[in-house]
């Protein structure tokens, strides 16, 4: 057959090839949007990613101690004036007044040994519990035996604190308290990062 015929048939098959090789493109396309979203879904959910977190680096824990110590100093300035022994106790954990642990010990010698160097008479207690007692209203008070401790050697003040353990943090206070009345004459608040050094320390309950 030949002539208009053949030309129109032509023309048909040709459309027709068209129509089917676009038909391909188009399911072409929505398999590889389905295999992205598919891809995507996936990674959202692999829990490597999700659980990487940032690296906590431990800080200088002498620096901080120290920096502690001078920071309860420039709040009882008077105390340089007279000189007067001083009581340096282990931190103990918040949520457990009878618990510390080595990071506990580590802080008191730290800041007690930051007294020392500026000159005043510090005097090491060596205890495993007692040495706070939570009052009815929820104050920390000193215990018995350390009043009578602070007495017998005719301390000022008592240098003592407590830290809580959080996830990537420690958050420790550092206190100034006066034995005879618990009034607390100066305190610092400042936080440690929970890098590997400080949760090996932790680790080491008392």
């Amino acid at each position: 057959m030949t002539g208009p015929w053949l030309n129109l048939n032509r023309g048909v098959i040709k459309a027709m090839n068209w129509n089917v090789i676009g038909l391909r493109g188009v399911a072409a396309l929505l398999v590889a949007l389905n295999l992205g979203i598919l891809g995507c879904a996936s990674w959202g959910n692999d829990d490597t990613a999700t659980s990487t977190r940032p690296v906590v680096r431990d800080a200088n824990l002498v620096d901080a101690s120290h920096a502690a110590a001078d920071a309860l100093l420039a709040r009882a300035p008077w105390l340089k004036e007279r000189r007067e022994p001083l009581l340096a106790t282990t931190f103990v954990d918040i949520n457990n007044l009878e618990t510390s642990s080595a990071l506990g010990r580590v802080i008191g010698e730290q800041v007690g040994s930051r007294f020392t160097q500026e000159g005043f008479t510090v005097i090491e207690i060596k205890m495993r519990n007692n040495i706070f007692v939570a009052e009815g209203t929820g104050e920390l008070m000193l215990s018995r035996s350390v009043r009578e401790i602070s007495q017998s050697h005719n301390a000022a003040a008592v240098i003592t604190g407590t830290y809580a353990v959080a996830r990537q943090s420690v958050y420790v206070t550092a206190r100034l308290i006066r034995a005879t009345d618990n009034l607390v004459l100066a305190a610092y608040d400042y936080v440690l990062p929970y890098g590997p050094d400080a949760k090996a320390l932790v680790a080491a309950q008392q």
